[in-house]
């Protein structure tokens, strides 16, 4: 009876653990398409399709630290994807009953206090923009106590902070400050203005592009059908 008993328990154990670990690689599979659309620019599908991976992970997550970090994984990706896309309000941090910030994730504080820096943009007058950043401020201060060590958070707290004060000591009305929107290309299928990957290229200003020459070479059966292409006539010489 026990030559028996152990196989069958060392089997389920198998089983058990087979099951997980393909659980676990299906869910980076589509954690890593998600990431893939974050990647080229697809703000709106990296966002739907990280909030329903992430809402249909309830095995997945049960996996003990590899479920957790693909959990996270995609809610990064998924958060990030929404800040990009000018969803401020969705990127916003989870508080509990009592009004404190329930989130520890460092990466979704930081996306948290960005978006509310930038909200900053929209305000209507002095005061609204006072309240923003105070808001801006206290989130980048989450940030920093959940990292302890992060430049872009120190970095953007102290920002924010010398804004703050220098607007309070501002006398009148400040000027309400309109964010910078290009207008949108409909014939490119990228998005308008920055982006996760930085601010879109361009000519230097002023330039007149007309002369650089693009030179294209020839297909391989093409320099084939004419060898001659590419070599100058015979120079005449001159006097």
């Amino acid at each position: 009876m026990r030559s028996v008993v152990a196989p069958l328990l060392l089997a389920i154990v198998f089983v058990v653990g087979g099951a997980a670990f393909w659980m676990t690689g299906r869910a980076d599979e589509r954690v890593a398409a998600v990431h893939q659309q974050l990647a080229t620019l697809q703000y709106n599908a990296a966002s739907t399709n990280g909030a329903d991976v992430e809402q249909s992970m309830d095995l997945e997550r049960r996996v003990p630290v590899l479920g957790r970090q693909a959990v996270a994984d995609v809610h990064d990706a998924t958060t990030t994807a929404k800040y990009w896309q000018g969803d401020l309000e969705g990127v916003a941090p989870h508080h509990d009953a009592a009004g404190m910030v329930s989130e520890t994730d460092p990466a979704i504080l930081l996306l948290a206090a960005n978006a509310a820096f930038r909200g900053v943009q929209t305000a209507a007058d002095r005061t609204d923009t006072l309240r923003r950043l105070d808001g801006a401020v206290k989130n980048y201060a989450d940030a920093l106590k959940a990292s302890g060590q992060q430049i872009d958070a120190a970095y953007n707290y102290e920002l924010a902070v010398r804004m703050r004060d220098s607007l309070g000591k501002a006398r009148g009305a400040a000027a309400k400050v309109a964010a910078a929107k290009k207008p949108v290309d409909e014939t490119s299928d990228l998005p308008s203005g920055p982006t996760l990957h930085g601010r879109p290229g361009g000519p230097p200003p002023k330039t007149e592009m007309s002369q650089f020459k693009i030179v294209i070479p020839k297909r391989g059966e093409e320099r084939k059908d004419n060898p001659e292409a590419g070599k100058g006539g015979q120079k005449v010489r001159k006097g």
